[in-house]
């Protein structure tokens, strides 16, 4: 859970930033104290249902843009990402993976 909680954190930071508004704005916009923003974006809280629908409402955003982590990940999250996803692939699968990951790189 706390993955989930740091990825959700790096997220809201990307949209706050993107949307120009402050944490305190955003806190005002969901009638909580401003610190649960923060502790939202430091990954130490995961904020309530009624708080995510009033997120997507403030930033004016499909539910999925909230929880876009790809947008969040670092080259270690993304190479440890791609293992696993090797790891657990079947045959034709891992055999497309290698003729897209070739043509990438050669």
């Amino acid at each position: 859970m706390t993955k989930l909680r740091e990825l959700f954190g790096k997220r809201l930071e990307q949209i706050l930033k993107s949307h120009k508004m402050k944490q305190v704005e955003l806190a005002d916009k969901l009638d909580i104290d401003p610190q649960s923003i923060s502790r939202m974006i430091a990954g130490k809280h995961f904020p309530k249902e009624e708080n995510l629908e009033k997120m997507i409402m403030a930033f004016n955003i499909n539910p999925e843009s909230l929880f876009k982590f790809s947008e969040v990940l670092d080259d270690n999250d993304i190479k440890a990402e791609m293992i696993r996803l090797i790891s657990n692939a079947s045959s034709n699968k891992l055999r497309l993976a290698h003729k897209v990951l070739t043509a990438i790189f050669e």
